[in-house]
């Protein structure tokens, strides 16, 4: 029986939340986030994650502080977008432009001030721990919101460091390990017939692969391995022998208009192989840009770094509207922390996990929104704002109208929640 307290939250769900004390989450906000998931429709079908891995300098790119002291401010110029009051990076006129096809969030601060723990954090929502392992957002989307089945839910472009977890490598991401090439047809290897193989053949090879796993399950009935063997091996089948599939990675057949868009960089291939597989049902892609590490000459990294980047947001955009498709799908930009204000003796600038930005844009979110902000010298997140990793993956799953208390239990029975320190950040939809 579901009864309702008089405050609209149902009785399993109070008695959930007498359990969460010893994870430091309080029973206000506890309530306040099953409320908001309270009978949710999805604003989102897919979403495109943009890792912008190694941590891009908030202050030289979306939160530059033109009045702020001379050691901090750096040499890159401001220039006004299309969001009143957001001047940004002058490296960034595309993006500049579409702005307001946007929303901002600064001053997202957490403590995990390495790559690999920030970038734990925010591929999963919780602050990393040792004695857990958790899900990604896309292995999360893989069990929620299962795609086609000739293609994976969760593909990686070309690769990731995200995982699944405790939840098993049947649902950890399909990855492209190469990019598409400008003019030439996408081979993704293990998926593509091999010159001398045909259909006929894999199907006999498939029957042998049955006959092998049936030996092996008699061995053993209860192993994440063998699920993550099975499921891979009928998904490689299936895409294959899928016209359809092989038709999803070929960008060749993405009308021309389109392909000029993007630049010959690697970078903005990946996201143009990004927007035709949503096109074609895929609910979770990641795409990652590395290289935003930049310890020593901050500036001349920044100054590689920031056209592709500035090409490739605007072009995501632009693709996805024409398609019909920026609607329904969430695209997420950002990397796991920002940068030091202060420029070190190399002309860099180093971990900053306390100040960073995330951009927002297409399902259901409200663009030419700036939410949150730093204080005068980039230093930290200004008096009114208190944004975490937990909130940014809580809100991602609010769109997608998965709950971000839903309870998944470990291999050994252990329930863990999904995001319980997690606050929808409701604003940007409103």
């Amino acid at each position: 029986m579901n009864t309702r307290y008089c405050d609209g939250v149902k009785r399993r769900d109070f008695l959930r939340a007498g359990a969460i004390g010893s994870l430091g989450l309080t029973l206000p906000s506890f309530l306040r986030l099953a409320q908001a998931n309270e009978g949710r429709k999805s604003s989102a079908d897919a979403v495109l994650f943009i890792n912008l891995e190694g941590g891009p300098s908030h202050l030289d790119t979306l939160d530059m502080k033109p009045e702020g002291p001379s050691e901090t401010r750096g040499e890159f110029k401001p220039i006004q977008s299309a969001i009143p009051g957001l001047n940004v990076c002058e490296y960034m006129p595309k993006f500049a432009a579409v702005a307001d096809k946007f929303s901002l969030l600064r001053g997202i601060s957490h403590s995990a001030g390495s790559h690999p723990l920030g970038q734990s954090y925010i591929s999963t929502g919780n602050r990393p721990t040792p004695a857990l392992i958790y899900p990604s957002l896309g292995a999360v989307a893989t069990k929620e919101l299962p795609g086609k089945s000739d293609m994976p839910s969760y593909i990686a472009i070309p690769k990731t460091e995200w995982n699944a977890g405790f939840m098993g490598d049947a649902y950890a991401p399909f990855k492209t390990n190469a990019v598409p090439r400008p003019g030439e047809p996408f081979v993704v290897r293990g998926i593509s017939l091999a010159e001398g193989l045909t259909v006929d053949r894999v199907n006999r090879r498939e029957q042998l692969l049955k006959k092998v796993d049936r030996t092996f399950r008699e061995a053993d009935t209860n192993s994440q391995l063998l699920e993550a063997l099975d499921k891979f091996g009928g998904q490689a089948y299936s895409m294959i022998t899928s016209p359809r599939a092989q038709k999803a990675f070929d960008v060749t057949l993405e009308p021309e208009p389109i392909r000029e868009r993007f630049s010959a960089d690697e970078f903005n291939q990946s996201l143009l192989l990004a927007c035709r597989l949503i096109e074609f049902g895929v609910p979770f892609i990641t795409v990652s840009n590395a290289g935003w590490d930049t310890h020593t000459d901050n500036f001349a990294g920044h100054k590689r770094l920031i056209p592709p980047l500035d090409v490739g947001l605007s072009s995501v955009i632009a693709t996805l509207a024409e398609k019909g498709l920026l609607e329904r799908t969430l695209v997420v930009a950002m990397g796991e922390f920002g940068r030091t204000p202060k420029i070190n003796v190399n002309t860099g600038r180093d971990h900053y996990p306390r100040a960073s930005w995330s951009l927002f844009a297409g399902g259901g979110v409200q663009p030419g929104q700036l939410v949150g902000g730093t204080d005068a010298g980039g230093e930290a997140p200004d008096d009114d704002t208190d944004i975490t990793p937990d909130d940014i993956a809580a809100t991602i799953y609010h769109a997608l109208a998965i709950d971000p208390l839903t309870e998944y239990h470990t291999n050994t029975g252990r329930p863990v929640m999904l995001v319980p320190h997690g606050r929808v950040i409701t604003r940007l939809f409103a």
